[in-house]
């Protein structure tokens, strides 16, 4: 790590925002610019917070689009600088900076955040020297009063009489061996409960944990993804993208991954964005084994994430991503395929934006077209308007807009379309949020190869039937109407079988059954569609691409479902 001589003048925020400016630029002489930007930068000293978090995102983003191997090299080197004065401000720094520093993801900072239970489990197993019970929120449900199943049944007293202060019950509980937040997390794995009522029971004792990457791929500053060749761009950003032409492209074969790498993966996703204080549940409750990278053109990667078998919604399920640029991960959203069409969401991180980002969201597209026989996206009003002040402000609808996606509704698509036509005649013209609201608070849609359309079947509308069929047929008990359910279709299919199917596949049976119930014929289809629905059925609870293959490809099955959709809860 390189240091900037002593009594050098300090690095200030406006040398930064011209930096981050020409980071972005790319043709003659830019990347000599650069490079003497950079050296001047590493001459200065790094004296306060604000100007290190924006000279931290700035290095970032010459790493996630370098021009040339000594500007990539130079930055990796500046960077590293970063986190040793990051590291020495936390530990000697004016508390001012430490606070400033805190929750900004950098090594070496920390920050404190209400995870759920898979990601507490998860820090406790992969990075156990780095994460800590900080408190509980104080209207979590007393420690004592959850976990007296955890302790041996001597050790009624400490259930009965123990502290009702829930820190205090867990430093009298878990003795010397165990730091707090491992056990924990261990008392609610020792419970006679699944990881679904475990997750419950996490959010009603309302506990907080710290992270302290350290050096650890914990921090922005340190998370990567799998390793590739470096592509530089010495011909500049992609900045006009076709999505319809890139989107009709093949995928390439995904990498063959060994276990290691998947766990690596995994971890990557997990980090990076507890790093930013968020998850999501398809990355927090991904399964190793499915996990998917696919490498893409101009250094861009993709990796997939898919729920664990018995967390997976029975029909669109939770697809989750994440983006890499040059092994930095630049983004990360999710999408819910069903029947031909997909909800579909994205965030960019702060550090990478204006770089490739409609190129990269194309290959999202991509990505879940090809695999999951996707014609139709869908963007809900959270990704770009409707309330979401911040993303009015950004312009992201009309990010969604130029790559081809419009208003569902015909009187939103028209003003939208009256604004569009007032920004490309001013391209300094801004549209006030007010005018944005009247056109950004209802979905959007992208429909590849012809003029949107409503689908004619959505998972809503299939939940909506079982539901009145549960009322109309069992008076609203679950458990019979399950029961039925199971008992026609194992009849329908015969299923003698299934008995020595695993968890997962009998799982998935018992979430279809209700909705494969419905429809009518079913023991009289085709020996040919039967079989091919118990394929189905068991897909569900392994390989979900091949799921949605099998689903797009039984036409039987499509054409029930969606006529049950049309008229089910009649």
């Amino acid at each position: 790590m390189s240091a900037a001589p002593p009594g050098a003048p300090p690095l200030d925020r406006a040398a930064v925002a011209a930096l981050r400016v020409l980071a972005t630029r790319f043709g003659a002489g830019t990347a000599a610019a650069k490079a003497r930007a950079l050296a001047a930068a590493a001459r200065r000293a790094i004296v306060d917070a604000p100007t290190l978090l924006a000279y931290h995102d700035a290095l970032l983003f010459l790493l996630a689009y370098p021009e040339a191997p000594a500007l990539r090299d130079a930055a990796a080197r500046e960077l590293a600088r970063v986190a040793g004065t990051t590291r020495g401000l936390m530990q000697q720094g004016p508390a001012a900076a430490r606070r400033a520093l805190e929750h900004s993801g950098l090594a070496w900072t920390e920050w404190t955040i209400d995870f759920g239970f898979d990601i507490a489990r998860w820090l406790v197993r992969r990075f156990p020297a780095h994460a800590a019970l900080h408190s509980f929120a104080a209207d979590g449900v007393p420690a004592r009063s959850l976990l007296a199943g955890a302790l041996l049944p001597l050790e009624f007293e400490l259930a009965a009489a123990g502290s009702e202060d829930s820190a205090a019950f867990v430093a009298q509980a878990r003795g010397a061996a165990a730091t707090p937040l491992r056990w924990l997390v261990d008392a609610l794995l020792r419970l006679p409960a699944d990881d679904v009522l475990r997750d419950r029971l996490w959010e009603a004792l309302h506990p907080y944990v710290t992270i302290r990457p350290a050096d650890a791929a914990l921090s922005r500053t340190f998370v990567r993804g799998l390793r590739r060749p470096t592509y530089f761009h010495a011909a500049g950003l992609l900045r006009s993208v076709d999505p319809a032409r890139l989107i009709r492209q093949a995928l390439p074969r995904p990498r063959r991954l060994a276990a290691a790498e998947r766990l690596f993966i995994v971890d990557a996703g997990r980090a990076m964005l507890a790093a930013l204080g968020r998850e999501t549940d398809a990355i927090a409750l991904a399964d190793p084994t499915r996990v998917a990278w696919y490498d893409l053109p101009r250094g861009a990667s993709i990796a997939l994430y898919v729920q664990q078998a018995l967390h997976r919604s029975p029909l669109d399920a939770h697809v989750g991503f994440v983006l890499f640029k040059n092994g930095l991960p630049v983004g990360y959203g999710g999408g819910w395929p069903f029947l031909g069409s997909c909800r579909i969401g994205i965030n960019v991180f702060a550090p990478y934006r204006g770089g490739e980002s409609a190129y990269l969201f194309c290959q999202v597209l991509r990505t879940y077209a090809r695999l999951f026989g996707v014609d139709r996206f869908v963007a809900e009003p959270s990704q770009y308007g409707g309330s979401n002040r911040e993303g009015l402000q950004s312009g992201a609808f009309w990010f969604y807009y130029r790559l081809g996606f419009r208003p569902v509704d015909r009187r939103p698509a028209a003003l939208a379309a009256e604004a569009f036509a007032r920004i490309e005649g001013d391209p300094g013209h801004r549209e006030p949020l007010a005018s944005l609201r009247r056109f950004t608070g209802g979905d959007i849609a992208l429909q590849l190869g012809g003029p949107a359309a409503a689908p004619a079947c959505e998972p809503a509308a299939l939940s909506r039937a079982v539901t009145a069929w549960v009322d109309a047929h069992h008076a609203g008990n679950r458990r019979r109407a399950e029961a039925a359910a199971l008992s026609t279709v194992a009849r329908a299919l015969d299923l003698g079988a299934a008995a020595r199917w695993s968890d997962g596949e009998r799982h998935a049976l018992r979430a279809l059954a209700p909705l494969l119930a419905l429809l009518p014929g079913l023991a009289r289809w085709p020996l040919r569609d039967r079989r091919a629905l118990v394929a189905l059925i068991r897909a569900k609870a392994g390989d979900e691409v091949r799921f949605h293959r099998l689903l797009g490809a039984h036409t039987r099955l499509r054409a029930a479902l969606t006529t049950l959709a049309a008229t089910g809860t009649r």
